[in-house]
């Protein structure tokens, strides 16, 4: 089963799925490719594929990508090759961007399309400035661009409003769960 979850940037998809990954030992994340440097903490190979702007659009140009976008001034993007190991069996989750998910979900029809929103604008900006990792410009960006992708949340199967951790992964582990039962 292929899990994708989208939001706003700084609404805490990352931290979302992490602790999902902790709740399912079964379950793998998909590592996105991105030209934008590792922020502090970061590993090549385990939260993403640092790639350069070249080798992006090489893989492009052969068609390697499932979906990938422009955000903020740097590319983003899912392998094909990591979708199609996924056995039935199998949950692999993918963190991406607005406009992946509907490319993932026209790729693979089952694929399951969350959506995680703010509780609200205030709480959006907060958890951007927590973060630490924009400039007061880049900020300002991810702000805007977070109105925008709301406007997205219609097109997801599921949306679920990030207020609290544990209680926002108890609902996407319910909702995963209850696909799975099917």
């Amino acid at each position: 089963m292929i899990v994708v979850v989208s939001g706003p940037g700084g609404v805490g998809k990352s931290t979302v799925v992490a602790e999902l990954l902790r709740r399912y030992p079964d379950m793998q994340r998909s590592i996105s490719v991105t030209t934008r440097a590792p922020r502090p903490g970061e590993v090549d190979g385990i939260d993403y594929h640092f790639v350069t702007e070249e080798q992006f659009t090489d893989w492009i140009d052969k068609g390697l990508f499932a979906e990938y976008a422009n955000v903020c001034g740097h590319r983003y993007g899912t392998l094909k090759s990591s979708l199609e190991a996924v056995r039935p069996q199998e949950i692999l989750v993918l963190t991406i961007d607005i406009h992946g998910g509907p490319s993932i979900k026209r790729l693979f029809p089952g694929a399951l399309m969350i959506f995680l929103k703010p509780p609200d604008v205030m709480e959006l900006e907060r958890r951007l400035e927590c973060r630490g990792s924009e400039t007061p410009e880049e900020m300002a960006e991810r702000i805007e661009l977070g109105h925008y992708e709301m406007t997205f949340a219609k097109d997801y199967d599921y949306m679920v409003t990030n207020r609290h951790l544990e209680t926002t992964v108890d609902i996407v582990d319910s909702i995963i769960r209850s696909v799975l039962r099917r």
